[in-house]
């Protein structure tokens, strides 16, 4: 089995994993999704993965010490992926396509804010960060990592939703790994 092909079989198995509740056995697949794609990538982009892959193994645990841990890791992670993506960038951004970000961001951000009580801030930053992140990988011209960019924005909204907006969909948490591993592997293209 190829890389790309045991990366697709490991997030398919996490995401019906995490679809289902079944916490404990992520311990198992969680963990090994972004060193599986950091084989042959360039440093930047090895740098965001392991962050992320990092950021992962955080939240697997519980509490507000492993949120803040897997929020500064996957911070650290776009600021990472950035960098990776800037030698990519083309000028693809414009006013007129980065405005459905901006708006996506601005909306999401007022309708948090007063639900994020102590961590209003570092959810604004991070949230900041991701919307970079999104702008860049739009930025370099390229339909396949723009792609990415969106879906890593639409995972990271899907969680906040979950976690401040009291905002509760059927099988959550298997939305947010569908789009989070698809998100990472695009990028990572």
């Amino acid at each position: 089995m190829n890389l790309t092909a045991g990366y697709a079989v490991l997030a398919a198995a996490d995401t019906a994993l995490a679809a289902t509740g079944r916490h404990r056995a992520r311990w198992l697949t969680k963990p090994l999704l972004m060193p599986t794609l950091l084989r042959g990538r360039d440093r930047p982009t090895q740098r965001a993965l392991a962050l992320g892959g990092l950021g992962d193994v955080a939240l697997l645990g519980k509490g507000q010490l492993a949120f803040t841990a897997g929020l500064g890791s996957f911070l650290a992670g776009h600021v990472a992926w950035m960098v990776a993506l800037r030698p990519r960038s083309r000028g693809a951004v414009t006013p007129a396509t980065a405005a459905p970000y901006l708006v996506a961001w601005a909306a999401l951000n007022a309708y948090l804010w007063p639900r994020t009580g102590r961590d209003r801030l570092p959810v604004l930053v991070y949230s900041t960060a991701l919307l970079g992140t999104a702008l860049a990988a739009r930025d370099t011209g390229d339909p396949v990592v723009a792609t990415g960019g969106a879906l890593f924005l639409a995972s990271d909204t899907l969680l906040a939703l979950e976690r401040f907006g009291q905002v509760h969909l059927p099988a959550h948490e298997g939305l947010v790994m569908a789009s989070y591993t698809a998100g990472q592997a695009l990028l990572a293209r």
